[in-house]
């Protein structure tokens, strides 16, 4: 019996984990959990456009991401639609914004993408 209850205990808090995010944050923002980072779109972010943020993507939906995003404290919806949305949060004397978008077109040009961008930059 006592193992029963720990491997549902071990299962429970996977789930709480994946439901809840990844568990990583930016700027106190929690990433959303089902993103990964994407490393050249954050060094144009960092190098070329100047701005102190971090670009992940996801194959769910604009829907779903805006869904988790719209539950989390702190943030503001600065508006959505099919297509994105925006969130901002004041953080340690600093603005963060949440910035969610598909389809997207990559920093160096090429095709448009259709996952969904998720972009946390801090002014």
């Amino acid at each position: 019996m006592l193992r029963i209850v720990s491997l549902l205990t071990v299962v429970l808090s996977i789930f709480a984990v994946f439901s809840h995010g990844s568990g990583e944050e930016r700027f106190g923002v929690p990433v959303y959990g089902g993103a990964t980072l994407d490393a050249g779109e954050t060094a144009f972010l960092r190098n070329t456009a100047g701005a102190d943020g971090h670009f992940y993507r996801t194959r769910d939906s604009v829907e779903k991401v805006l869904a988790f995003y719209g539950k989390q404290a702190g943030l503001t919806s600065l508006g959505a639609d099919k297509s994105g949305g925006r969130f901002l949060k004041e953080e340690g004397g600093h603005t963060v914004y949440v910035i969610i978008e598909s389809p997207w077109q990559p920093s160096k040009g090429g095709a448009v993408s259709t996952d969904t961008k998720i972009c946390i930059v801090r002014e």
